[in-house]
């Protein structure tokens, strides 16, 4: 039996299907056969050619894709319950970790898997064993070693889609920030991630959200998703009025926490300048090669400022992503996150329509789907 890979061509370009064998599930794997992968702005990334340092130039049989859901197609042997021991079968719904983190060794014994300096990777070269290794094709070949969580009944794949990494990515990061009841939070950026924070900060009980972006589409969600105040960046033109706006909704204090989500380093300065006295900063929008920024490090000395950066997550995260899903499917409008489905086939079409960057914008994360089930 053979299974589908989409593979980019050309940076910005098409993407071309390819055919490879299903492999067998070994002991302590799991084949999944995929439902839906999304469109993250860091795959948006690499389409682009912003990560050319990483995957080269032009791009060699280049597969990818992290976000994803699907149904446990096989079992290898040993495999009987997912990561929190609940009972797994053939056909049941599933997420799981994109990345590997090794367990042993120093990093991950003080739990910060997340920074693990082993943990493996999929392979990002079509056509290497065993073959599934990205989002972006029918299969997924999850190795032992893995961690694997069942998707609440309650939950639908486009909700469960962008759990194992926007989602799981802002609820650990803000977990690891010590956001706490009570406290100010300011989240740069309202797309995917941003959105996500909004309603995580409003569940961990923030008691002021504030969200900052120049999309009003982007700005009315945010207020769905928890936000009780959004400041537009076209409004308030400089630096030094949004600071101030901020400022006057914290009582004068500034944010406790400052998170930056949107992926271009001028909006860190900034950002700083949010917080209050023993404030914290909370970066995880830079992910592209040459992001710089400059700051007067005295301002952090006598700010007593804490920053936190981070690029994924420890895998309670991403069970507690699915909780929280199922604890707030009703309070937060989840369904308005997917705004086209696309099949395998249009995959390309996919990314033009995610492409908010040459559109001047888009409120919505894309997701297509993979597999008609």
């Amino acid at each position: 039996m053979n299974g589908r890979v989409a593979v980019l061509k050309d940076y910005g370009g098409d993407f071309e299907l390819r055919e490879y064998p299903v492999p067998e599930a070994e002991p302590g794997a799991l084949v999944i056969k995929l439902t839906r992968a999304g469109v993250c702005g860091s795959d948006l990334h690499i389409w682009r050619g912003e990560m050319k340092d990483v995957y080269g130039a032009p791009p060699r049989d280049l597969t990818f894709g992290h976000e994803m859901a699907g149904r446990v197609h096989r079992l290898g042997a040993g495999v009987t319950t997912d990561s929190r021991g609940r009972p797994l079968a053939e056909g049941d719904r599933v997420t799981f970790l994109y990345f590997f983190p090794c367990g042993r060794c120093r990093v991950c014994l003080h739990d910060e898997m997340a920074n693990c300096p082993r943990k493996a990777r999929a392979n990002r070269v079509a056509g290497t064993a065993p073959y599934f290794n990205n989002a972006y094709g029918d299969y997924y070949y999850l190795r032992p070693g893995h961690f694997v969580f069942r998707i609440p009944d309650d939950i639908s794949d486009d909700m469960a889609t962008p759990a194992n990494c926007a989602l799981s990515q802002v609820l650990y990061g803000l977990t690891k920030a010590g956001l706490r009841q009570g406290d100010s939070v300011v989240i740069q950026g309202a797309g995917g991630l941003g959105l996500y924070a909004a309603a995580v900060a409003r569940d961990l009980g923030a008691d002021r959200v504030i969200v900052v972006d120049r999309i009003p589409g982007r700005l009315e969600l945010a207020r769905a998703f928890g936000a009780d105040h959004t400041l537009n960046i076209d409004e308030l033109a400089t630096p030094d009025t949004r600071v101030a706006a901020v400022k006057d909704l914290t009582e004068g204090f500034g944010a406790d926490v400052v998170a930056d989500l949107v992926g271009y380093p001028d909006v860190i300065p900034e950002g700083l300048r949010m917080l209050r006295v023993g404030g914290i900063y909370l970066e995880i929008g830079n992910i592209a090669p040459g992001n710089v920024f400059s700051y007067d490090a005295t301002a952090l000395v006598r700010g007593g400022t804490r920053m936190i950066a981070m690029a994924n997550y420890s895998p309670w995260a991403l069970g507690e992503s699915l909780a929280f899903l199922a604890r707030t499917r009703h309070r937060f409008p989840f369904d308005k996150l997917v705004s086209h489905v696309f099949p395998l086939e249009r995959i390309t079409d996919a990314f033009q329509q995610a492409e908010w960057s040459r559109r001047g914008g888009d409120p919505l994360r894309v997701s297509r789907a993979a597999i008609s089930m």
